[in-house]
């Protein structure tokens, strides 16, 4: 089996692609079976997992940051503190607007998650 090989930004997009399209996939599931409001949750889940995801990629993965590493462990930490600070802010908000629908929202959350282990596998 021929392996992907993504670099820079091109692996940063196709992940949160991935997500989203997770996302999708199970927003459809969940609002076949629930509703549109449980589907709205599903996919605001899927924001959570790819929103913060493509703020770090933001911060790690361009080439410009190839030749100072110091300057790379810098970007890597506020990244990281950023993606944090993002998902800690939209889970807040998740559950003030989609408190009784929180399940399948975090259902697709952790399923958009698994995107990360594709990733690493088809392109390793």
């Amino acid at each position: 089996m021929r392996r992907l090989r993504l670099r820079g930004m091109r692996l940063g997009i196709a992940v949160c692609s991935a997500q989203l399209l997770c996302g999708l996939i199970l927003a459809a599931l969940f609002g076949a079976v629930y509703g549109s409001r449980t589907a709205a949750a599903a996919i605001f889940g899927a924001l959570i997992a790819a929103v913060p995801g493509f703020f770090m990629a933001l911060h790690v993965l361009p080439n410009y940051l190839a030749g100072n590493a110091r300057y790379r462990a810098w970007m890597l930490v506020l990244g990281q503190v950023g993606k944090l600070f993002l998902t800690g802010g939209l889970f807040l908000a998740a559950a003030l607007t989609f408190g009784r629908h929180f399940g399948p929202l975090l259902v697709t959350y952790v399923a958009c998650l698994g995107c990360y282990w594709l990733a690493l596998m088809i392109t390793r």
